[in-house]
């Protein structure tokens, strides 16, 4: 991951592109990233981009990996609590964090990667990005807010046809439903994020700082915040979901689910 400051405007850029940018340790980076950036008050914006042909596809599922993957974990209750404090605090930040945040968006943007753009204030998407709600193909909710995101923003029934079948949605669609800002080029995409995040730079901050506040405040997306999360975490430990995310990791079809 690198980060740097180029005048008010913070960069986080997610940096492993020859695995689609995956969560997991990343979140933790994240986390830290955001907090340095909170702390520098010359930055006054933030844009969250990511290097590679895809901004991120989602959780880290390999076997390998001992916090997103289909590992021996027995999920206790400590265990929970260690995965809630290595996992929660990005998405906690993310939500609290006091400067407005623009994501550039390009490629897959899967799952978490999702919840990572929408939990930003605004998203510049490329003509390629492709979103998608995808955790039903690992047997598993969202684990940050997205059910309730998206209910508020277009609907029980579009938005339960999403989640229930793990659908695809194109850059272009997701603008019909006012799900991003602008929908621009690939090779604009960058440059784009980055004259929306000088242009709220420029505004006073304080009112910029209400604004945001006052809007959050009226979606409250954070209202079933735990209960997702809790949801998740007891999920991450059937049968059924160690099944699916075994699947997924070795390219497999779906298995038999039998609600164990």
């Amino acid at each position: 991951m690198e980060v740097w400051v180029d005048g008010q405007i913070g960069h986080i850029q997610l940096a492993e592109p020859e695995r689609l940018n995956p969560l997991g340790a990343n979140e933790i980076h994240v986390h830290y990233a955001l907090e340095e950036l909170r702390a520098n008050l010359d930055v006054r914006v933030v844009v969250l981009s990511a290097q590679g042909r895809a901004f991120c596809a989602g959780a880290d599922i390999r076997p390998t990996n001992h916090f997103g993957g289909h590992d021996e974990l027995d999920w206790s209750n400590g265990q929970r609590l260690a995965y809630k404090y290595a996992f929660g605090n990005m998405w906690e930040t993310l939500h609290n964090f006091p400067k407005p945040m623009v994501a550039a968006v390009q490629g897959y943007c899967l799952g978490g990667g999702w919840e990572l753009a929408h939990m930003c204030d605004l998203i510049i998407a490329s003509d390629d990005a492709v979103f998608g709600a995808v955790e039903m193909d690992v047997g598993l909710p969202p684990f940050s807010n997205t059910c309730n995101y998206l209910a508020k923003m277009v609907g029980k029934h579009k938005a339960l046809d999403w989640l229930l079948n793990a659908r695809r949605i194109p850059a272009q669609e997701l603008l019909q439903h006012d799900l991003v800002n602008q929908v621009v080029p690939r090779d604009q995409l960058f440059d784009t994020a980055v004259e929306v995040a000088k242009t709220i730079a420029a505004r006073p901050p304080l009112t910029v700082a209400a604004v945001r506040q006052l809007v959050k405040k009226s979606m409250n997306t954070m209202e079933h915040y735990e209960l997702e999360r809790a949801w998740a975490y007891f999920l991450k430990g059937t049968d059924d979901s160690i099944k699916a995310r075994a699947a997924v990791a070795e390219r497999q079809p779906p298995p038999e689910f039998t609600g164990e």
